[in-house]
């Protein structure tokens, strides 16, 4: 009985769990998606109206529904892998600015470029660990980006 049990329970959860295509054919493209960009690094795009990207954020993976556990500190080297592919020097354009935050351990760098702004956290204390970035967010600017934000 308990095995019969189990097995409708089973059944029931699969047939009410809806894939990525049951969303897409039901509400259409989305605008935000999250990555896992590489092992430890997860990236969300927000996208405009134009279907293009106007944010993205580098950071940890993480549980959906808040949680307050520590998050883990991200590979340096696969940080600036994944901002290179997302917003190559190539196209970033002259750098305007820089301002550099700190506060202990932590250290946020804003970055301002012509074509994009790039905030990056990282968590220094420990010199020797390859692991040091929390988060790094990116701005596009684009006409469609600014006006969404209005």
């Amino acid at each position: 009985m308990r095995i019969l049990f189990g097995s409708l329970i089973f059944a029931i959860s699969v047939l009410l769990s809806q894939s990525s295509q049951d969303f897409h054919n039901r509400y259409g493209k989305p605008d935000r998606e999250r990555f896992a960009a590489r092992p430890g690094i997860t990236l969300t795009v927000e996208y405009g109206s134009d279907h293009l990207a106007c944010y993205a954020l580098i950071d940890p993976p993480q549980p959906l529904l808040y949680s307050q556990e520590h998050v883990p500190l991200m590979s340096s080297e696969g940080v600036s892998e994944v901002l290179e592919e997302v917003a190559p020097v190539a196209m970033r354009g002259k750098e305007i600015q820089t301002f550099l935050t700190q506060s202990g351990c932590n250290q946020s760098r804003l970055t301002d470029y012509e074509n994009v702004s790039i905030m990056r956290s990282t968590h220094t204390c420990d010199t020797s660990s390859h692991d040091q970035d929390i988060r790094t967010a990116i701005t596009f600017k684009r006409e469609v980006c600014a006006k969404q934000n209005k």
